[in-house]
């Protein structure tokens, strides 16, 4: 199963954690102590993320205030809990790594998703996905 595979089955993945079901652990089949990049399939695993496409997968601060990569059939439910400015970060041609914010309307509209309009439905279904991974509600912002 590729990464993006992976993501859309369970709806949403986090980036790394030491319990929940992660990218990094997906792809290096350990729990990594410490920070991914020290690990030795490190460029495998940013070449893997970068290779994401932007209209199936979103990265955002989501489950436990952590990179979560959120897949495209959990966009509408994301965005009707979603307030303020979505935080990401970008690589810059030097290697930097630099952070960017971006009004939630405005990637809604770019992407062409629609809110879900039953908010307490498309808290369930978020919950249920963290549920999925090994998480609980508790990890979501509300």
């Amino acid at each position: 199963m590729n990464l993006l595979e992976a993501i859309a089955e369970h709806g949403l993945l986090l980036l790394q954690d030491k319990k929940l079901a992660n990218v990094v652990t997906l792809m290096t089949g350990e729990r990594v102590k410490g920070s991914w990049w020290a690990h030795r399939r490190a460029h495998e695993i940013f070449r893997a993320l970068e290779a994401l496409p932007e209209d199936q997968v979103i990265a955002t601060k989501l489950v436990g205030g952590k990179v979560t990569f959120v897949h495209r059939s959990l966009w509408p439910d994301l965005l009707a809990v979603a307030t303020g400015e979505r935080e990401y970060e970008v690589h810059t041609e030097s290697g930097r790594h630099e952070k960017r914010f971006e009004p939630w309307s405005a990637w809604a509209k770019r992407e062409k998703v629609r809110a879900t309009r039953d908010v307490a439905a498309a808290r369930a279904r978020l919950e249920r996905a963290v549920v999925a991974i090994g998480g609980t509600a508790a990890l979501l912002p509300w």
